[in-house]
């Protein structure tokens, strides 16, 4: 590209600016003015926002908890279904006049399918439902979205106390069956123990250990017995039943002899001294006599006197026998009862293995049942508590955590962001029409022109040039100042419009405004 050409180019089109001014001055407002119209024209949408907090806990959750697993509900999804279901809709449709209860099905149809079109929902930080919706009326974008919370709120109300009369149900259903169950057990429990008296395994065993005790001192006992009567039926056998005693043992002719003998003596004595011959004699004789005496057996004597009488050991040993033959039989017959008793203890024992096993069953059925009855009276009036409060109002699973807002600003760009551009804009169509108008104009604007329209052969001999003008002789002209003014008056009210429109000033607010200062609004 030439810069020769250029640089002529935004000259001329400088000069033609200069020249068509008031075509100029007209396009730029109308363009920028045109922008700013436009701006306000377009269609707008209003949305208005809101914030529902939920809570993801469920009533039976704490009601529950330690005794079954509650299944997990998702609160959001459950606001989202309810807001977007075809009740919901066609009730809030009917709280703010989007039907009015004569329209056809058809008619209906579409309402609430742009209703659930424009009311968006959208989940944020797992708890909050973000819920927008879009009109183009503020007050109805407002009035939507507010009947949207207040019938969600009371629905959600409604069915929070539906939700706690259930849960109150359900666990006294549960307080019921469990009461139902604790008696059965108990009655079990009180049948098994009257129909089995055998005692605890403690007694038993005690039982059994008595019993084998008392054996093994029995047997040590009529071992000790048996052993008396060996012992007495030896000593018995070697008495006699009777006693031979001798009265008299009789005399040999020796000892007859000799006792004459002593009585001669004695009668020598009387008359003589012992050295007397017959005295001597008798004694010599008595001593030989007493010799044959002393070698003398029982069989060398006659005459002898023996008595027969009862023998008291015998006799004695006889009852001691049998005392201790009776005793040990009485010892076998009372060792036979106690093993008969053992083997009774022993199947007594085993009866009550059985019977405890079944018994510790038993208890601990009964146990486990009246633990869970009890827990659940508790739960039961924590239940009822709780319905209290939903029925009262608190306890609620939604929250509103932001209201409705309404919209004091349309959706997209503002007024005074659109009227920004106004200015460029006109700005620009005006120089575009310049540049077109030299572009495509046939006059011969500068010597470069020329140079480019010519041949080579022929060159541009000289140029005489334009004269010019000081700018202060162009600006101080009427018609330049009168545009001036015109364009300031026009920039100062396209700027107070966009400032009011930064201050949330409409302009149909503005011309209210205007309109009730100056009365001109009450004819």
């Amino acid at each position: 590209m030439d810069i020769q050409f250029i640089l002529d180019t935004l000259r001329a089109v400088k000069l033609e600016l200069f020249r068509h001014r008031v075509a100029a001055a007209l396009i730029f407002m109308i363009v920028t003015a045109g922008v700013l119209i436009l701006g306000y024209v377009t269609p707008k949408s209003y949305t208005s926002e809101a914030v529902l907090y939920a809570d993801q806990s469920n009533i039976l959750q704490p009601l529950l908890r330690g005794q079954a697993e509650v299944t997990q509900l998702d609160r959001i999804n459950e606001a989202r279904e309810m807001i977007q279901s075809r009740s919901f809709l066609e009730q809030v449709a009917v709280d703010t006049g989007l039907l009015l209860g004569n329209e056809t099905d058809v008619e209906r149809n579409n309402a609430i399918k742009r209703l659930r079109t424009e009311l968006s929902l959208r989940v944020s930080n797992r708890n909050f439902l973000e819920l927008n919706y879009t009109s183009g009326d503020p007050n109805q974008s407002f009035q939507v979205l507010s009947a949207a919370l207040n019938r969600f709120v009371e629905r959600t109300v409604r069915k929070k106390r539906s939700e706690s009369q259930g849960a109150f149900e359900f666990i006294d259903s549960q307080v019921k069956s469990y009461q139902r169950q604790l008696e059965e057990a108990e009655q079990r429990l009180k049948e098994f123990k009257a129909s089995n008296q055998d005692g605890t395994e403690g007694s038993v065993q005690a039982r059994i250990e008595n019993l084998r005790r008392e054996i093994e001192n029995l047997k040590l006992e009529i071992q000790q017995t048996e052993s008396e009567v060996k012992l007495t039926r030896a000593q018995l056998n070697e008495e006699e039943p009777v006693r031979r005693i001798v009265v008299d043992a009789g005399k040999s002719s020796a000892e007859r002899r000799l006792a004459a003998l002593r009585q001669e003596l004695d009668s020598l004595l009387l008359k003589y001294h012992e050295r007397h011959p017959d005295v001597v004699s008798v004694k010599d004789q008595i001593a030989d006599l007493e010799r044959q005496v002393s070698g003398q057996s029982d069989s060398d004597r006659d005459g002898a006197v023996t008595e027969v009488m009862e023998n008291p050991v015998y006799e004695n040993l006889k009852i001691q026998l049998a005392d201790s033959t009776t005793q040990l039989a009485v010892q076998k017959n009372r060792l036979a009862s106690l093993e008969r008793l053992l083997e009774e203890a022993f199947q007594r024992s085993q009866r009550v293995a059985e019977n405890q096993a079944q018994l510790s069953e038993l208890t601990r059925d009964y146990d486990v049942t009246r633990g869970v009855y009890e827990d659940m009276l508790q739960r039961r009036e924590k239940a009822r508590l709780s319905m209290t409060l939903d029925v009262q109002g608190e306890g609620v699973s939604y929250k509103i955590q932001e209201p409705a807002s309404y919209p004091t600003h349309w959706d997209g760009l503002q007024l005074y962001q659109v009227g920004l551009a106004g200015p460029f804009l006109g700005s620009a169509t005006v120089l575009g029409l310049l540049a077109l108008l030299v572009m495509f104009d046939q006059r011969v604007r500068s010597p470069r022109a020329l140079q480019l329209a010519l041949p080579e052969t022929i060159p541009v001999l000289t140029t005489i040039p334009h004269y010019r003008s000081t700018w202060k002789d162009r600006l101080l002209r009427k018609d330049v100042l009168a545009i001036l003014f015109v364009l300031i008056l026009f920039m100062l009210g396209y700027l107070s419009v966009l400032l009011f429109s930064v201050m949330g000033i409409t302009p149909d607010q503005l011309i209210n405004k205007i309109t009730e200062l100056t009365g001109l609004g009450g004819g």
